[in-house]
């Protein structure tokens, strides 16, 4: 009985170590604010970034953002980063931790299916 309980023990501390490893340290991406340019621009230019920064806040609302927060990433991109995005919107890809959280499941699938052996 005591090494089963031994056992429990490990199996439960492992958890919380996983799960705090796994979901406390998670870091997130995001575009770094550039500084603003003091040269004029054209009117049609603006109409044209103006499009684009549209078209970009719609693809990361596609990915699930709010609007609001899509709004707001956008804001952090330059006119040419915009432009870039806009461009080639197929090769746009969601970033996030899905890796970890997938590798956070198997653990604790894997401890669980110890402590239920045992």
């Amino acid at each position: 009985m005591g090494r089963s309980v031994g056992r429990r023990l490990v199996a439960v501390v492992l958890v919380a170590l996983v799960s705090a490893v796994f979901t406390g340290a998670a870091a997130w991406a995001a575009p770094v604010p550039s500084q603003s340019s003091t040269g004029s621009v054209d009117p049609v230019e603006k109409e044209a970034v103006a499009a684009e920064r549209a078209i970009v806040t719609g693809a990361l609302m596609d990915f699930g953002l709010t609007e609001e927060d899509a709004d707001a990433r956008a804001a952090l991109l330059t006119d040419a980063e915009i432009h870039m995005l806009a461009s080639d919107l197929d090769s746009m890809q969601v970033a996030g931790d899905n890796f970890q959280w997938d590798t956070t499941t198997v653990l604790l699938v894997l401890i669980l299916v110890v402590l239920i052996v045992d």
